[in-house]
């Protein structure tokens, strides 16, 4: 079947679908990928090179702009006292890369159908599963999950704003409305997707639609429109109609390149704009060559790396609760506080850095990620200090701990060097402090650490772990009822209030210092203690502006020539 293509030149459709292209010209960005880019269904990709394309194309309400939410195809919003019901007013204006405006039936269809389709796998069932509370479409889901109460949820008032309306206070609400995008209703309809209405309700409940309508042909209202693409290659061009304003860059081309040394050699050669870089070795090499800007200490956006000690380890080997001995431990051995500060303070923190990060990470206060809008800087966290150390374990299981000794087992895990690096900087602080410290190395491959840390069997792990929100983030940390909270065994109800507490406060205003009160409290009890964050590394030609700011939004529309 002959494809025709949408209105562009012909030299450049040529230029653009060639085998090999020269060097780019001036308003046209090559992106060179380890990856093709599988599904560009909004409601379905998760995986980076999907995503990736998919905010180009496509907008939500908001933009989650390195932990600012900023307004995108909505203006503002208001809450209800008890948070539950938000109202959005809508952008005027928006046009679809079709060319129709974009309306509130529009925005009204789009969040029904995100929390109606895409498999479990999906972003829609990460976005239902945050909002609705709904891991998946079970038999007893479906009983009480209809049309009805979907529309009663999602709809337009008489002003045109889009009014959502939930069973409870979520207070993520702003970090999955990032992640749900508007698309046009009409396209979609006329296409076979979902009507809409409860005729075919049933039919589309958690249905796969990777291969939609909006996969085969992208509409949706973002700075860039699809033009074309194959297993090598996909183009988007800039949209002439787009409601943020002209673009510098006109044409964007995400190219699927295996090698590393060819992404490379592209780099350099001016093939390429931007170029995936397999390690900092790599980059260092790339240092100081001509035509290239090297990037080094970019920051990461939402992840948060710590170690988290476990109350109530899961190993029979152990000696039972409060029995102490030289050459063992006992399974509540981080039950004590004075243990768990003294190991917080035996972490070299600057030979983590150079030896596991080779230099390169972003020093922390406190375990949640450092863009998080709830993090305080005025906190103080553990820090690395050995008479510090030394006086917690004088005070640990009422003193005895110094005199009868321990030995603690530490796992380093195949394939990762942070793990090692762990292990090495607490294996002799550990030793170093008293004759009757012993702490045991040993490895295991990565999956059966991650089985014993969450079954509860190591005594402690160091992990990075996610969440835009503070309770996303704390409440899997620290919770009993949080996902890691076999790995940990935290049962602490006072700091249970806090975190409900904090949840369920309205607005980031009245949460924000009930979160500096958790978080000075965490500090306190040291549960976990933050790692330095590793960070970002890339490489684009020196002619490419904009990159950092790239980093945080993931949008080619900052960046310019």
């Amino acid at each position: 079947m002959k494809r025709t293509l949408p209105t562009m030149s012909t030299a450049l459709t040529l230029a653009l679908l060639a085998p090999s292209a020269l060097a780019t010209p001036a308003n046209t960005l090559v992106y060179q990928i380890a990856s093709a880019t599988a599904s560009v269904e909004p409601a379905q990709a998760v995986v980076t090179f999907d995503v990736l394309p998919v905010k180009q194309m496509y907008e939500g309400l908001y933009l989650d702009n390195f932990g600012k939410y900023q307004p995108l195809l909505a203006t503002s919003f208001t809450q209800s006292k008890d948070g539950k019901t938000t109202t959005f007013s809508l952008r005027k204006g928006v046009k679809f890369h079709d060319g129709s405006a974009m309306t509130c039936a529009d925005a009204e269809y789009s969040m029904r159908r995100t929390f109606l389709v895409g498999s479990e796998t999906s972003l829609a069932a990460q976005v239902r599963a945050n909002l609705l509370s709904i891991p998946g479409f079970t038999p007893e889901v479906k009983k009480t999950y209809t049309f009805t109460k979907l529309a009663s949820m999602v709809k337009c008032n008489a002003a045109g704003q889009l009014v959502l309306t939930l069973d409870r206070n979520v207070p993520s609400l702003l970090d999955s409305i990032t992640q749900t995008y508007i698309v046009p209703m009409k396209t979609l309809v006329a296409g076979g997707d979902w009507s809409g209405t409860a005729k075919d309700f049933d039919a589309f409940l958690g249905k796969d639609v990777s291969n939609s309508v909006l996969a085969q042909k992208p509409i949706g209202t973002g700075a860039y429109q699809f033009v074309a693409r194959d297993p090598s290659r996909f183009v988007l061009k800039s949209f002439d109609g787009y409601w943020g304003g002209a673009l510098k860059l006109k044409n964007i081309i995400l190219q699927k390149v295996d090698s590393d040394t060819a992404r490379v050699l592209a780099l350099q050669k001016g093939d390429a704009d931007i170029a995936l870089i397999p390690d900092r070795d790599t980059l260092a090499k790339l240092k100081g060559v001509s035509g290239v800007s090297v990037y080094e200490d970019l920051p990461t956006q939402n992840l948060t790396s710590v170690v988290l000690f476990n109350q109530n380890i899961k190993d029979d080997k152990l000696l039972p609760a409060g029995q102490l001995a030289e050459n063992n431990i006992p399974a509540n051995f981080f039950g004590d506080v004075h243990v768990r500060r003294a190991f917080a303070a035996m972490f070299d923190t600057k030979t983590f850095v150079k030896d596991g990060l080779q230099g390169f990470g972003l020093a922390r206060n406190t375990t949640l990620p450092p863009n998080n809008w709830a993090n305080d800087k005025t906190l103080r966290p553990p820090a690395y200090n050995l008479k510090t150390a030394e006086a917690e374990l004088k005070q640990a299981f009422g003193g005895k701990l110094w005199t009868t000794g321990f030995t603690i087992p530490l796992s380093t895990f195949g394939g990762s060097g942070l793990s090692q690096v762990v292990a090495g900087i607490f294996k002799q602080n550990i030793e170093q402090l008293n004759p009757k410290f012993h702490a045991t190395v040993s490895t295991l491959e990565l999956s059966a650490a991650n089985a014993s840390l969450l079954g509860g069997k190591l005594p402690f792990g160091a992990l990075t772990w996610g969440g835009a929100d503070p309770d996303t983030n704390l409440r899997g940390l620290y919770s009993s009822e949080g996902i890691l909270a076999p790995a940990t065994n935290i049962k602490d109800p006072k700091m249970e209030t806090m975190l409900n507490a904090a949840r369920d406060a309205v607005g980031q205003s009245a949460r924000r210092p009930l979160y500096k009160s958790l978080l000075t409290y965490l500090n306190a009890q040291t549960y976990a203690f933050p790692l330095p964050q590793p960070l970002v590394f890339a490489a684009t030609t020196s002619a490419l502006k904009g990159y950092p700011e790239f980093n945080k939004t993931t949008l080619f529309r900052v960046l310019s020539k």
